[in-house]
């Protein structure tokens, strides 16, 4: 039986080919005969260690004459202002 560092690196590298496959998540996991909640309880795990700071805003510098600004949305959207907006501003409209 392997132990819990050999299955973290087996299951981490797992994940890292999933993401080079270009394949679902479900596809690669019948394909590599690895039951569908495991690869994610792994993929959260993975996640984890693997960011490097919090997702969230960040501050963006509007360069000073310009005459809207737009946040893409992860889905597609698109918001776009016709004069700028605070921070706070946003959060708001998008939680």
């Amino acid at each position: 039986m392997q132990n819990r560092d050999e299955v973290k690196q087996h299951m981490f590298a797992h994940i890292e080919h999933w993401r080079q496959s270009g394949i679902s998540q479900k596809k690669y996991c019948e394909q590599n005969e690895i039951t569908y909640h495991s690869f994610h309880y792994w993929l959260r795990r993975y996640n984890n260690c693997n960011d490097q700071k919090p997702a969230g805003f960040i501050e963006l510098q509007i360069p000073t004459g310009q005459p809207c600004m737009e946040v893409l949305l992860t889905d597609g959207k698109r918001i776009i202002f016709n004069q700028p907006v605070s921070s706070s501003y946003l959060k708001d409209l998008i939680n």
